[in-house]
């Protein structure tokens, strides 16, 4: 756990200093204006639902009771609150702390969740994720970043198999943009404070092969007849303003429309506030994104595909 707040402000103020660089955290520059941003942009809730403070100046997370640390661009990556029961079971399965991922990491599983539920029709299948990705140390074996330190990669000779899309080069800094949440915690295993142990788990190739290759040829089928990549999958969950990787009441093959309670909000979303959101998280990206072959309300999966799943969810929890 991290060390909780003294009376002695100075003295604390100097532990922490030295225990950021023991743990190797940065000084946070997450302030309120960076917050009520997300807000704005209806990516976060009000303080008053989830209980969030600002952390800017402080050199390391001290929680109060009941808080754990989150970073501003894992929220722009699609991570929202209360979390999903299918992060909750990936952390679970690696042995990691949502702090020890990267926002590469969370884009990858957050277009993962909706590529799964709006354009497969399926509920998650932690076969075919394990099937594409795997979880690496960083930056690498023999230096493990407490922040940072595990990221998801494309097992080799994947990638071309899968949706196409290139992650962005620009999260920089981002290190730097934490903040405190109440509701986190409780959410999550232990908030442990030193790198991740990198465990067999992280290289789980899955099973039910089968499953997997009709699930492999649907996705060849969506690239054939509608084109869609990364860039769909993000643009598509911003315009019915929902968080792949928040608890829901119903998945996305059963959103409903602008009522949807799985929405943040009614307001549509702007053409340039997508771009430039679309723009901030994948790099050489053709505007605007084809957006056909979702499912939704009124347009259900074929009921072959939710039958192939018998949902994984419960051997990752």
């Amino acid at each position: 756990m991290a060390p909780k707040r003294s009376a002695g402000r100075g003295k604390v103020g100097k532990a922490a200093g030295d225990e950021a660089k023991v743990h190797r955290w940065k000084s946070s520059k997450c302030s309120d204006s960076h917050l009520l941003g997300l807000i704005e942009e209806r990516l976060l809730q009000p303080r008053n639902v989830i209980h969030w403070r600002r952390s800017d100046g402080e050199s390391f997370p001290h929680e109060e009771e009941n808080e754990s640390v989150v970073f501003l661009p894992f929220v722009l990556c699609g991570l929202g609150f209360p979390v999903s029961d299918f992060f909750r079971g990936q952390l679970h399965h690696w042995g990691v702390q949502v702090h020890h991922l990267t926002p590469n990491s969370i884009l990858h599983i957050s277009i993962f969740v909706h590529l799964c539920e709006a354009f497969l029709g399926i509920e998650l299948y932690f076969d075919l994720f394990q099937y594409f990705f795997h979880l690496k140390p960083h930056p690498n074996d023999s230096k493990v970043g407490v922040v940072g330190g595990a990221g998801l990669q494309f097992l080799q000779l994947k990638k071309p198999k899968y949706i196409p899309y290139e992650l962005s080069d620009k999260v920089i800094d981002w290190k730097e943009m934490w903040f405190m949440l109440r509701i986190f915690l409780l959410l999550f295993p232990f908030v442990l404070l030193a790198s991740p142990v990198k465990k067999p788990s992280w290289n789980f190739r899955g099973g039910n092969v089968d499953h997997v290759n009709f699930l492999l040829g649907e996705i060849e089928r969506l690239k054939a007849d509608h084109h869609i990549t990364g860039a769909s999958m993000v643009t598509h969950w911003a315009i019915r303003r929902v968080q792949p990787l928040q608890r829901r009441v119903h998945l996305a093959f059963e959103y409903t429309g602008e009522e949807d309670p799985t929405r943040y909000t009614r307001a549509k979303s702007l053409e340039d506030k997508l771009k430039d959101r679309v723009a901030g998280l994948l790099k050489n990206v053709v505007w605007w994104p084809s957006l056909s072959g979702a499912f939704r309300a009124g347009r259900h999966p074929r009921e072959v595909l939710l039958r192939v799943v018998g949902c994984s969810l419960h051997r990752v929890l």
